[in-house]
């Protein structure tokens, strides 16, 4: 995975036992949190989208469009 920008060095402090775990699993405890942190991230970011698909959603059953006729409609020209 390819980034813009630089990269910067954060500390954080872990139980020996978990750092010991995660080496026993043969990983290595950066490259872990790395990707553990861009996951996390990701996934509060999907949170967030949600949350305001949520809001924001126009109450009722109307979509727009027949979806049925639409369908009827491909399946005739093909």
């Amino acid at each position: 995975m390819t980034e813009m920008g630089g990269t910067v060095v954060v500390a954080v402090r872990i139980p020996e036992r978990v750092k010991r775990e995660i080496e026993a699993l043969g990983l290595k405890v950066s490259e872990f949190a790395r990707e553990a942190m861009m996951e996390a991230l990701a996934r509060k970011k999907s949170e967030e989208a949600l949350r305001w698909v949520e809001a924001n959603m126009v109450q009722g059953n109307e979509v727009g469009f027949d979806s049925t006729e639409v369908i009827r409609k491909m399946r005739e020209t093909m």
